[in-house]
């Protein structure tokens, strides 16, 4: 097994994403993956949202987003406030990525909201995806509000990180 290396983000990544089957399937509003992409780097490169990406010599094996503000018309200070609440968005991981990639991922990227002084973690799941929500419990979040998106129930979890 080849080592893991866990870096920022840049756009020559957003191709690559696609290309190495870490974002895949239909997105939430139908668009490409790679617009889908193009539109995060974007937020990164404007300060409000930060992309990590794990890779080894096989190619990108998985990515998780820092949310620090959502785009106008989008805000909610419970889950992301632009100040010391941050939201975790977007954790995939390639379907052959190496057991513990996402655990990796998530503890990088804790470790940079400390360092930008966000107290507060958050995170969505649906209500459907019960790995995803015991994922989530065994990485210390709780759940704090449930809500309707679009026909299906999403769940908010956080997690103080202080």
């Amino acid at each position: 097994m080849s080592r893991v290396f866990i870096r920022y983000a840049s756009q020559r990544d957003a191709e690559r994403l696609v290309s190495d089957g870490v974002v895949s399937g239909a997105t939430p509003t139908g668009e490409p993956w790679e617009t889908r992409v193009q539109k995060w780097l974007s937020e990164q490169q404007a300060g409000r949202r930060l992309i990590l990406v794990a890779e080894d010599s096989s190619g990108l094996l998985g990515t998780v987003q820092l949310v620090f503000s959502f785009p106008t018309g989008y805000a909610d200070p419970e889950a992301a406030n632009g100040i010391d609440v941050a939201m975790v968005e977007a954790l995939r991981t390639r379907s052959d990525a190496p057991h513990g990639v996402a655990t990796q991922l998530i503890t990088d990227v804790q470790n940079i909201a400390r360092k930008r002084n966000v107290r507060t973690l958050t995170f969505l799941v649906a209500m459907g995806d019960n790995r995803g929500i015991a994922q989530a419990k065994s990485w210390g979040f709780e759940e704090f509000r449930i809500m309707p998106d679009q026909g299906r129930m999403l769940a908010f979890f956080r997690k103080s990180i202080e």
